[in-house]
């Protein structure tokens, strides 16, 4: 088994629906995914959030992909929060074998119940939604040691050439976004000696 590293922000909409596809998506590939917390720095040159035309297409466009998912739609009333505090929780959940469903659970506060997932409310709900103990998340939110670790991933994340959020990075190889994991499924498999379909053939087939 080898290591797809997993890029997320809980900022992102993209990377909610990256977070809860990439399971299905990586069924019976020989691969385990190591998820790391980000978030971007204040004037981040690529924030879309920065472009009110672009951020009303994503508001439109995740929104018609999270239906198809079956994931209910409520956009928070702020764009940001103290995007530390989930991030460094999160870190706490996966130390606990929790992090899945703790991700899941904190993407379902901002953008299914449009909840301020900075937060002691939110993160305490998720905290009960992935069977953890609120009051443990909520100090792993605001522990410095945490906060450290989660620095350590954005550092990485630049290192690696992180310019957006979902990215999966496998043997070297970048992804970027939510429709590139099909693509990622299709290199997992032919490289594992899988059939793959031809795309010369049929320009509208799925990738994998």
């Amino acid at each position: 088994m080898e290591t797809l590293t997993f890029f997320f922000s809980f900022r992102s909409p993209y990377a909610w629906l990256a977070f809860h596809r990439v399971g299905d998506a990586l069924v019976g590939l020989p691969v385990t995914v190591e998820r790391i917390p980000v978030f971007p720095p204040p004037s981040f040159p690529n924030d879309p959030a920065a472009l009110p035309e672009k951020l009303a297409y994503i508001v439109v466009d995740t929104g018609r992909m999270a239906a198809a998912y079956g994931l209910p739609v409520r956009w928070p009333e702020a764009v940001d929060t103290n995007w530390m505090r989930p991030h460094a929780a999160y870190l706490h959940a996966e130390d606990g074998g929790r992090g899945e469903a703790f991700g899941r659970a904190v993407y379902a506060e901002r953008f299914s119940a449009g909840r301020d997932v900075g937060g002691d409310d939110a993160l305490a709900r998720a905290a009960t939604a992935a069977g953890l103990e609120p009051a443990a998340v909520i100090r792993a939110a605001d522990d410095p040691a945490f906060h450290a670790r989660v620095m350590q991933g954005m550092r990485r994340a630049l290192e690696t050439g992180v310019f957006g959020v979902p990215f999966f990075v496998y043997r070297g190889e970048k992804f970027w976004g939510n429709d590139r994991l099909e693509w990622l499924a299709r290199t997992l498999a032919r490289e594992s000696g899988r059939a793959v379909p031809d795309l010369a053939a049929d320009h509208m087939a799925r990738p994998y």
